[in-house]
């Protein structure tokens, strides 16, 4: 059966939204389908084996949470980590094409213990273990304290063994997925002939999930990205997209700093007749 690309369309919502937006979802629904995993992993490995300081980091007193967490995947996927002598968080990200960041609350926040972070979206994970949401959401409008004290409250009021689900989306040049800093991409986008409209425009989705850990009492949030191609999507979903990028505020533009992507989007526009 041809699989419905793009897997999740939150665009059909609207623009992007800067508040935590979660919708409880069944156990069951969790990691499977992994939807990405054909294409995630085997970046995913290449990432560990050439750059693993980059993308995985762990913080002492981290490992009972870690433990918790490779039981739930394995668990939840049907499967058993194929490595037993490494940390278990990066074991466990083996399995699924998501990213996996476990957060534990050893004071009085909420800080990142541990990170498997293979296909960030213009975020960094290193020096980044051990930080607090605070910390971690600084960029973000309304970001610290605003948005990291609604997490906060989020955190604490999730019963163990519910998971939630957002999404986050934003437009990009190329199907990278590994971006920890976008200005290399954003200049090629600037550098792109409208002529490559087609070739280059790409949707990125982050599905993003969130778990609290019923034996350790930590969060596991988890982000699944989903990158497809403009010009392979259908003309309906096309609509849509256009729609929530037309009705997106300064903010949310300034924010996502897509006005490098203006010009290309407004030429893929015309050609499609959007």
């Amino acid at each position: 059966m041809k699989q419905i690309r793009p897997p999740h369309r939150p665009f059909a919502d609207g623009p992007p939204q800067f508040q935590p937006g979660l919708q409880r979802i069944e156990m069951k629904d969790w990691l499977v389908p992994d939807t990405e995993k054909q294409v995630a992993l085997p970046a995913k490995t290449l990432l560990f084996e050439n750059a693993l300081d980059e993308v995985f980091g762990q913080s002492v007193g981290s490992e009972a949470g870690q433990r918790e967490v490779r039981a739930m995947v394995e668990h939840a996927v049907g499967q058993i980590c194929p490595i037993s002598d490494e940390p278990d968080l990066l074991a466990a990200s083996r399995l699924v094409s998501d990213d996996l960041c476990l957060m534990e609350k050893p004071e009085e926040e909420w800080v990142l213990s541990a990170a498997s972070l293979a296909a960030p979206t213009h975020f960094s994970l290193v020096n980044t273990i051990g930080k607090s949401l605070g910390g971690m959401h600084r960029p973000v409008p309304d970001g610290a304290p605003g948005l990291s004290s609604k997490i906060t409250m989020m955190f604490d009021r999730i019963p163990p063994g519910s998971v939630f689900e957002r999404f986050n989306w934003t437009i990009q040049v190329g199907a990278t997925r590994y971006m920890p800093d976008a200005t290399p991409m954003r200049q090629l986008a600037t550098d792109t002939p409208l002529s490559r409209v087609d070739e280059v425009l790409h949707l990125r989705v982050e599905r993003q999930t969130i778990l609290r850990l019923a034996e350790t009492g930590g969060v596991l949030f988890c982000i699944r990205i989903c990158i497809d191609r403009l010009a392979d999507l259908d003309q309906s979903v096309l609509i849509q997209l256009m729609r929530a990028w037309n009705a997106a505020n300064a903010e949310v533009r300034s924010y996502k700093k897509w006005a490098v992507f203006e010009p290309l989007m407004a030429e893929f526009a015309k050609k499609r007749r959007l």
